[in-house]
C-alpha cells in the first residue's frame, strides 16, 4: 500500500514514512502555488526519495492562463512515475498539449461519490447502500472513457458509508482524513478571482453543526468537509493501493 502525503504548502521538512507527496490544491484555483513553490517541492520530494503529484485545481477562465505558466516551468521537472491530478476535466487539453506522455489521475473532485453525512440516517437496503457506496468510474461506459483518455487511477473520499469496490482493473487512491462534502465555484470569502489572482484571504477553517446531523462539518474556503478516521479495514479488497493522508484540512 503507497502511502502519500497532501500538502498546499512547505512548512518546514518534509515527515518520514511516505512514498509519495501530492502538492498543489483542489478545490479552489487560487491556492494554487506558484512555480517556485512547486519546483521546491519537487526538490524535496526527490530528498526523500519520494514520488510526486501534481495536484491541480477546479479551474475558472481567469485561471487558464496562470495554470499554463506554471505548467511550462514545472511539468519538464516531473519523472517517470510522477503524475497530474485533475480536478477539472478542462484541464486536458492544456496538459495533452505540454505533455502528451503525461500519467494523469483523475481527482476526488469528479469521483461523483455521494457525500455527507445525513446519509447515514437513511433506511437503505443492501443494494441502496451499495448505490451510496459508488461514484461516476463504476458503470462499464465510464471506465471506456477514462481508459480513452489514458488515465488508470481515480481519487475517492474515504465516504461515511463505505466504499464500493472499483471495477476491473482501475486503481483507486483513498484521501483521508478529511472527505469533501460540496463545493461552489461561489467562495464566501472571495470577492471574484482575476487573471493575477484572489485578494481575500481565505481565513480559517470553522466547524459547522446541526441538530439535523450527528456529524459536524468543517468550512474553508469554498469546500465543506467532513472528518472520517476509520480507514476500509481491506483497502486493496476495493481496488485501492495508495492512502492520501492530508495533516490540514485540504484548500
Amino acid at each position: 500500500m503507497e502511502q502519500a502525503l497532501f500538502l498546499n504548502r512547505l512548512c518546514g521538512p518534509l515527515p518520514s514514512g511516505y512514498d509519495r507527496l501530492y502538492f498543489g490544491s483542489e478545490f479552489c484555483p487560487w491556492t494554487f502555488p506558484g512555480a517556485g513553490d512547486i519546483l521546491q517541492a519537487i526538490s524535496e520530494a526527490r530528498g526523500r526519495g519520494m514520488r510526486f503529484t501534481l495536484s491541480t485545481p477546479v479551474i475558472t477562465e481567469n485561471f487558464l492562463s496562470r495554470l499554463r505558466q506554471v505548467l511550462v516551468e514545472v511539468l519538464p521537472h516531473l519523472d517517470e512515475g510522477d503524475e497530474v491530478m485533475l480536478s477539472d476535466w478542462g484541464a486536458v487539453p492544456l496538459l495533452r498539449e505540454l505533455a502528451p506522455e503525461l500519467t494523469l489521475v483523475l481527482g476526488r473532485a469528479l469521483s461523483g461519490q455521494k457525500r455527507g453525512p445525513r446519509i447515514l440516517d437513511l433506511s437503505l437496503s443492501e443494494a441502496q447502500k451499495d448505490y451510496f457506496r459508488q461514484g461516476s468510474w463504476y458503470a462499464l461506459e465510464a471506465t471506456a472513457l477514462l481508459a480513452e483518455q489514458r488515465v488508470a487511477r481515480v481519487e475517492l473520499d474515504n465516504l461515511l458509508q463505505g466504499v464500493a469496490p472499483l471495477p476491473g482493473s482501475l486503481r483507486g487512491s483513498l484521501h483521508y482524513p478529511f472527505a469533501m462534502v460540496s463545493s461552489s465555484r461561489n467562495c464566501p470569502f472571495c470577492g471574484g478571482g482575476t487573471s493575477v489572482g484572489c485578494s481575500a484571504r481565505c481565513g480559517e477553517a470553522f466547524r459547522l453543526e446541526s441538530p439535523q446531523s450527528r456529524q459536524a462539518l468543517w468550512q474553508a474556503g469554498n469546500t465543506q468537509f467532513l472528518k472520517n478516521d476509520q480507514l476500509p479495514s481491506d483497502p486493496a479488497g476495493l481496488g485501492i493501493d495508495r492512502l492520501v493522508h492530508h495533516p490540514r484540512i485540504p484548500r
